[in-house]
Order: C-alpha cells, then structure tokens, then sequence
C-alpha cells in the first residue's frame, strides 16, 4: 500500500498503455496535463532515460509529452552499480538480439536504487524468460500495474 510519500519508476509500457489504449489525453486530459504533472515535479514519478529513447522510436504524441518533462528522466550514472548487478543475475532480461526490453533494467535498477515502486503493464514470467515483475518480485522490489498505481492516487476521470 501507497501513501503520498510513495515514489515511482515508471516503464514505457506503462506509459504507452495509458497514452495510447486506456486514458489517452483527448478522454483524461487532466491526467497528462495536472495529475502526472504534479508527481513530476514532485519528484515522485521518474523514468530512467532509457524509457524516453524507447519512446523516441514511436516519435508521436507519447514522446512529444515526455520530452516535455525532461526533469522526469534520470541518467544511467545515478544507478549503474545496480545495473550491472541486475544484469549480471537476470542477463535474459533484455532481448540481445532483437534488443527488445531494453530499458526494462534500467528501470528496475533505478527503483533499486532509490527505493521506488515499478509501474509496468509486463506480466508475470518465470526465470528462463525474465520480466519486470518477475525480477522485482525476486529483489524485493514493489511492482504495480497502471491501474494499481491510479487507485493508489485515489483518481478519477
């Protein structure tokens, strides 16, 4: 359980899942223009940079608003011990060939890092084919999907 002083990792697959499928901007407005808005500057909600250059590949709408809020995305150096850690255990993690997945590390060793909650809409996997949730749960890292997290804001459209 969440309280106001609960901080996030946020994935790309979040992201897309909200902008893109569930609460685009047209339908929740408020939510891309107030509410996310507000845990940013807060510091609240961050993404590693990684999730934004993710974002670039679709250059549309999503990454327009998230190169908006360049204060969201933390650099690699911030949690680089944690990285290489991760990596080192769960090297399936990313997809080396295709290089699918990869910023899922990165956000994972961010909310290590820094003791945040992850926001993935990933599902569970098991250890041949890691994936965000499987890995939190494995280092003992909150994990919450999109929905989760807006209840935990107690938001409404």
């Amino acid at each position: 359980m969440a309280d106001e002083l609960t901080r996030y990792s946020i994935d790309t697959s979040a992201l897309l899942e909200a902008f893109v499928r569930r609460y685009p901007p047209d339908v929740w407005p408020s939510l891309w223009e107030t509410k996310l808005d507000q845990l940013i500057r807060t510091g609240r909600l961050v993404a590693a940079y990684d999730v934004l250059d993710d974002l670039s590949k679709r250059d549309d709408d999503i990454y327009a608003w998230a190169n908006e809020r360049s204060a969201m995305f933390i650099d690699l150096d911030h949690y680089e011990a944690q990285l290489i850690e991760i990596m080192a255990e769960y090297p399936r993690l990313v997809d080396t060939k295709t290089g699918k997945s990869g910023s899922d590390p990165m956000v994972i060793a961010l909310a290590h890092a820094r003791g945040l909650t992850v926001i993935s809409e990933e599902g569970m996997s098991g250890e041949k084919n890691p994936k965000i949730p499987y890995v939190c749960n494995q280092l003992d890292i909150r994990h919450i999907n999109l929905l989760a997290f807006i209840r935990e804001q107690q938001w409404t459209i």
